[in-house]
């Protein structure tokens, strides 16, 4: 099917939900910006006065876009980068500013979603739904004062809407025309002092093969790679007293994937991830507001059960049969003190133990096992200084302690200056920061890549400045940003003998972020950014893989009649380095542009009708190379609220 045929097909089943049932009346759509930032300063803090670059989606912004995933949100937020080796629920890496996706600190309500027992600490972002969440914050740059090991390139924080007010509630189902489905349901509200929020989310997908067909001979088989995830979470609340609140948070994730190797069709190859995250926290307001201070315990375990028999296609798979578990227990203690209304201070303790337990059987390592634990205790504090009118000046630092590897001391210094007259913010930032090994880099088995015991963190250290502007009465903002981090003693897999994991790899990243928001008219809004980096080992002088040089986003919103909303969306990812699935060597795939169009009509208030598709112009990309990314495919749902 050609583009302009793929298009005309969407039309129709757009067309209709645009027959307005009301007079023409415009509104105003629910606005972009937050009234506060959690995650920069660790308490909610008024954009205003926030030094560090950061974005936030919030869950109406998900729900008028229609994206299901975390990923989804994060592939069109500026300096952020989504490889996804396939379809909907395999293996999903984030990079922010060209640091490694192992350098980005990832959060649910507080707790740390990274498992210790994966191979480099990194997140797979491929089960994370938005059912429940209130909002995603991002924070670009070094972020470890804050938050200690893995912030290196930023924080990405997904946090839960809290309930509130009477009982409410919402359930939706879609169908694609590639046969995924999207369900989801929550309940939530208050009674007295207590609130809740009760959610269940699942997908499911029969996935086309992600080996791209250039590898697959005529009359060769092909199979199908089918993806499920059931996602139940909760969110209670207690108000002890009018200064003491009581917050239980809870996720529980279980997802099944098939997959293929690179290049190769591989029919018996599953994997089974379990998760679950929780935590409990006390949080408190005393002498007026003056000290806030929050406790809270948190608890986490992922299990990973990775399948993977002998085939015709692949008679010898690495492992047949696999298991990872990963635990983490943290507790923390932060507050706010407010010493006068120009001075405050941020300042807490937290603790973190993690284990990690893996088991091997395949034809080349016929039972392999390995265990690890590791402990962390930080020490923290930032001074946050408002000496006049729109001056914001923050300075921190930080000590922690490992018990593999010693001591680490990070530090960060961040300013901006609103001029209110021309609603002008100039922000710049100077900050260092760690990553500790990852538990399998310091005891996963050998003899190739083993574990070495004697690693030390990896570290970096970065600065930006920036400036935005707002002007005819902020109906256009606009901000340019540039950023340079430096990243140093880099855990790699070392030659010659390639034995043992070795700090011997120095890296750097710089590049520009570009924003723009338009709105000239109360029924139409145009959103663009482009994000320039320059990703390079610096020692080997090589761009580093899978960074695109150039990424362009393009999003407008037009609402032709109160309860009708169109949306289009354009994503153009240029130039970007990745190795050849077939050679090894270094290539450069060619660009590719994602067109995303979605529509959504109130029918009555509480009911609603959407629709939505994807990649429209039916696009061949490769993202990482070696993994066919989707083709073309419709939505079509409803929604209703209570």
């Amino acid at each position: 099917m050609t583009p302009i045929r793929r298009i005309l097909f969407v039309l129709p089943f757009l067309a209709p939900l645009a027959s307005p049932l009301t007079a023409q009346a415009q509104t105003e759509p629910d606005a972009m910006m937050p009234t506060t930032v959690v995650t920069a300063d660790r308490f909610p803090t008024d954009p205003s006065k926030v030094t560090a670059s950061y974005t936030v989606v919030m869950q109406e912004e998900m729900q008028r876009r229609q994206l299901r995933t975390a990923a989804e949100v994060l592939k069109t937020v500026p300096g952020v980068s989504v490889q996804q080796s396939g379809g909907v629920g395999t293996l999903t890496s984030v990079f922010v500013r060209g640091s490694n996706a192992n350098h980005v600190l990832v959060l649910i309500d507080g707790v740390n979603v990274s498992d210790p027992s994966s191979g480099n600490g990194a997140v797979d972002f491929g089960n994370f739904l938005t059912e429940n969440l209130d909002r995603i914050e991002v924070v670009r740059g070094p972020m470890s004062t804050m938050y200690g090991s893995q912030a290196m390139g930023g924080v990405i924080n997904m946090v839960t809407k809290a309930g509130k007010g009477p009982m409410n509630g919402a359930a939706f189902t879609e169908l694609g025309t590639r046969l995924q489905s999207n369900s989801g349901a929550y309940v939530r509200g208050s009674v007295g002092r207590f609130n809740y929020n009760l959610t269940a989310a699942g997908t499911f997908s029969p996935n086309d093969t992600p080996v791209p067909a250039r590898f697959t001979p005529n009359g060769g088989f092909v199979d199908i790679d089918p993806y499920r995830n059931i996602t139940l979470a909760a969110r209670l609340g207690f108000e002890i007293n009018d200064n003491t609140q009581f917050n239980w948070y809870g996720r529980y994730i279980d997802s099944k994937v098939n997959y293929d190797q690179v290049g190769q069709e591989d029919p018996n190859a599953n994997g089974y991830t379990s998760q679950f995250y929780t935590r409990g926290e006390l949080e408190g307001s005393y002498f007026d507001g003056r000290w806030k201070p929050v406790i809270g315990v948190n608890y986490s375990t992922i299990s990973r059960h990775d399948l993977d028999y002998a085939s015709p296609q692949n008679p010898f798979p690495f492992n047949t049969d696999s298991w990872f578990n990963g635990r983490r227990l943290q507790a923390d203690f932060k507050n706010l003190v407010k010493i006068i209304d120009q001075v405050e201070v941020i300042g807490g303790i937290d603790y973190d133990r993690q284990w990690a337990y893996t088991n091997t059987i395949g034809p080349f390592t016929p039972y392999t096992q390995a265990w690890g634990t590791m402990a962390q205790t930080g020490i923290y504090g930032q001074l946050r200084l408002n000496p006049f009118d729109g001056f914001n000046l923050n300075v921190g630092g930080r000590i922690d302690m490992n018990d593999m590897f010693g001591t680490v001391g990070t530090w960060r210094a961040g300013a901006s200056y609103l001029w209110a007259p021309t609603d002008t913010k100039i922000k710049a930032s100077y900050g260092t920061a760690f990553k500790a090994p990852a538990l399998i880099e310091m005891f996963g088995p050998g003899p190739f890549c083993g574990g070495n015991p004697n690693l030390q963190p990896e570290y970096s250290r970065g600065y930006e400045v920036g400036v935005e502007q707002g002007i005819f009465d902020r109906k256009v903002k606009a901000g340019i940003t540039y950023f340079f981090n430096t990243y140093s003693n880099l855990i790699q897999c070392a030659p010659p003998t390639f034995a043992l994991m070795q700090n011997v790899a120095n890296a750097q990243t710089e590049g520009f972020e570009v924003t723009l928001q338009i709105s000239p008219l109360k029924w139409f809004d145009l959103y663009f950014d482009y994000t320039h980096l320059i990703a390079r080992n610096v020692d080997a002088n090589q761009p580093l893989v899978r960074r695109p040089g150039d990424t362009f986003n393009i999003r407008a919103e037009v609402r032709p009649w109160e309860n009708t909303l169109f949306g289009v969306g354009v994503l153009q990812v240029n130039s970007r380095t990745d190795i050849n699935a077939t050679t090894g060597a270094f290539m450069t795939p060619a660009p590719y542009t994602l067109v995303r169009i979605t529509a959504q009509y109130d029918v009555i208030p509480s009911v609603q009708l959407f629709a939505r598709a994807e990649n429209v112009l039916d696009r061949v990309y490769e993202e990482p190379e070696g993994y066919q990314a989707p083709y073309f495919q419709a939505f079509f749902g409803v929604k209703a609220k209570f």
